[in-house]
């Protein structure tokens, strides 16, 4: 049986995958785009939010609410690894410097 102290080291030191997304109306096209350290936390935070009905984000509550999950879309524009070198600070800027260039790619009057 592994141990609580094995357990919470091997958690530790898992590979982060982060990168960029967009949830996006696909009724109306606006669309919200974020990035995080942990891409399938937030696939499955979205996931939960449809299933719930809870919206996803606060920004998108309005539509949310008016047209049901099933209206949105998550999509990953960017996927980024943390380097093993890498501090989570660094990691967290390369995600923002990454989101930055994907921003300048998107209609800026559709986003939320």
């Amino acid at each position: 049986m592994t141990s609580r102290r094995a357990i919470s080291k091997e958690y530790k030191e898992r590979k982060l995958r982060g990168g960029v997304y967009t949830i996006t109306n696909r009724v109306n096209g606006k669309y919200l785009i974020g990035h995080v350290a942990d891409l399938t936390s937030m696939q499955n935070r979205f996931q939960f939010a449809v299933t719930t009905g809870s919206a996803a984000d606060p920004r998108l509550r309005n539509d949310w609410q008016a047209l049901g999950g099933q209206a949105f879309t998550l999509d990953v524009l960017e996927e980024l690894e943390q380097k093993p070198e890498q501090s989570r600070a660094e990691f967290m800027d390369d995600l923002k410097a990454l989101e930055q260039l994907c921003r300048a790619n998107l209609d800026a009057s559709l986003a939320y």
